[in-house]
């Protein structure tokens, strides 16, 4: 038996990516449907950092804020990475993981916090949930999918009933995760190293606060003789990953309860009073891009597009970049504002960020041998206890242990790819800087800045979600008439009219004229930037709208 469902975009997964964009397109009026083949949510702690572009991203979405935060792992606990041989003992070396501090709020209104996957997609649930446009289906498992003119038809199966389910979409986005189904159903390859690295996840709950004491963090690389692996310290608490290495081969089999406590209190250095295993799945470590973003109407984003090294956080970041980028396309499309050319952008603006994503996150998963030669690792990556505890004993060894420790600065501090990426040309200057140092910049293609506004907002707040913007400086020239000849919804804000910054004006900070104007678009990245507005020089303005919306501004020739 079967049965025909008709939406306009079928997401397949219904993990954070594929919800927020079933979110965002739900919030602009298009139908979707989430198709989840699990039929819970998996309790697994996975990803836990988002970065202040991701909740810039989930803030103009208009996500719970305060619930997220709510949820997150607190500064105190989770702004540290420690270097320990076990977590009983003292920290080999320490350093600051990402920007959480205040003076980063000068950056953006969103620092960056830790927060367990499951909770965050609970969050993204709900809002998902109470969207009438939305509708998420468990344990409806894609197989197969074929493009008929501007339909896609895919076949799904009721994992409850057996039932096949056939699909028809206008748009099919893969949210599927790394082993995407969707993408390996239309033949899309993945292009970089496969099984770079191979671990056992064990998930574990205790309660460590006792052994972790003064030594707080997100993060325990554990070196020496012993067990080698990273302890993920969700809530110190309650929730804990242990990424215990493994060979290619190796099965979650091979771990079972005796087998996970023992490599827990290895890696623990004590005996865990209650110790409770939730939880083994292998991992393979790859950094892959697809070599497509689209095949007809079916596009990837997220796991789907692209694999990473965990190694920098930038995995799960990345993803929702991808969905927010394509989610207002394919709404632009279906509101008639913008030709179906539009979606023509979504691969070359995402496949070139996940590129350079990857070769950071692959970069930052070498980097950490500096440290292992440190301490006097040989060939094969492991350490004889004699050596290692010279190293630990004497001060010339000490101080290489210390530079190698903050030589990983750049593997936890990447707030230049977080925030200052730019679709373009316009920012490949800045490749050469490190990519602890961002500088804002108000060009074509980058973020908008975030800058504090007399009323206690930001910036981005002025930007709207469902059209272009235009921050028109207070001696711009009347742009009411754009406004009006412009397919897409276009809303003019001027400065000292509509929005005041606090302190100083946008001319000021960011290098514009007080008669300039910034388009930007749904996404909040800038389209375009003129200094002169007048009538005889808007020209560029209208281009650029034109050009993306691949659709003529009324009464343009």
């Amino acid at each position: 038996m079967s049965r025909d469902i008709e939406t306009t975009v079928l997401i397949v997964g219904g993990g954070p990516v594929g919800l927020l964009g079933a979110h965002l397109l739900g919030r602009r009026g298009v139908r979707t449907l989430v198709a989840e083949k699990h039929l819970q949510r998996l309790e697994a702690p996975k990803a836990h950092a988002l970065n202040p572009r991701s909740l810039e991203i989930c803030a103009a979405a208009g996500l719970p804020m305060d619930r997220i935060h709510a949820l997150a792992t607190s500064t105190a606990e989770g702004g540290h990475v420690r270097m320990v041989e076990t977590l009983s003992r003292a920290p080999i070396g320490a350093i600051a993981y990402e920007r959480q501090d205040a003076a980063v709020r000068d950056l953006t209104p969103w620092p960056l916090i830790n927060i367990e996957q499951p909770k965050f997609e609970a969050v993204i649930e709900d809002a998902v949930c109470a969207a009438p446009e939305v509708t998420l289906r468990r344990g409806l498992e894609w197989q197969e999918a074929l493009q008929l003119g501007d339909q896609v038809v895919s076949t799904l199966v009721d994992r409850t009933t057996g039932e096949t389910v056939k699909v028809r979409s206008r748009y099919l986005v893969a949210c599927d995760g790394a082993g995407s189904s969707v993408r390996d159903g239309v033949g899309i390859a993945m292009d970089g190293p496969d099984g770079i690295a191979h671990f056992m996840m064990i998930h574990f709950e205790a309660d460590l606060r006792a052994v972790v004491a003064d030594h707080p963090g997100i993060l325990y690389f554990l070196f020496g003789p012993g067990l080698n692996g990273t302890l993920i310290a969700y809530d110190i608490g309650r929730t804990w990953v242990l990424m215990h290495p493994c060979g290619p081969d190796t099965t979650a089999d091979a771990f079972d309860e005796a087998t996970c406590r023992a490599a827990v209190t290895a890696a623990v250095g004590a005996p865990v009073p209650d110790l409770a295993i939730k939880g083994v799945r292998a991992w393979k470590m790859s950094a892959q891009v697809a070599r497509r973003y689209r095949d007809g109407n079916v596009f990837l984003a997220g796991d789907a597009g692209h694999r990473f090294p965990p190694t920098g956080g930038l995995g799960l970041n990345t993803g929702i970049g991808d969905i927010d980028n394509l989610a207002w396309k394919i709404a632009a499309v279906e509101a008639g504002w913008a030709g179906p050319d539009l979606l023509d952008s979504y691969e070359p603006e995402r496949r070139g960020i996940a590129q350079v994503n990857m070769g950071q996150s692959l970069a930052n998963a070498f980097r950490i041998r500096v440290l292992f030669d440190a301490l006097g690792y040989g060939p094969d990556q492991t350490v004889a206890e004699d050596v290692f505890r010279a190293r630990l004993s004497d001060p010339e060894s000490l101080a290489r242990i210390a530079d190698a420790v903050a030589a990983q600065k750049d593997h936890f501090d990447s707030l230049r790819l977080q925030l200052g990426f730019a679709y373009g040309e316009a920012l490949r200057a800045d490749d050469t800087l490190p990519i602890s140092q961002f500088t804002p910049k108000c060009v074509v293609g980058a973020r908008l800045p975030h800058a504090p506004l007399s009323d206690g907002r930001s910036t981005l707040d002025l930007i709207g979600t469902d059209g272009f913007t235009l921050l028109a400086g207070p001696e711009a020239h009347d742009l009411s008439d754009l406004a009006v000849r412009s397919p897409a919804p276009l809303a003019v804000r001027v400065e000292g009219r509509d929005f005041h910054l606090s302190p100083g004006t946008w001319a000021d900070r960011f290098g514009q004229t007080p008669g300039g104007a910034v388009l930007v678009r749904p996404d909040g990245h800038i389209l375009a930037v003129v200094l002169d507005t007048s009538p005889a020089a808007r020209g560029q303005l209208e281009a650029a709208l034109a050009s993306l919306l691949a659709m003529p501004l009324q009464g343009a020739a």
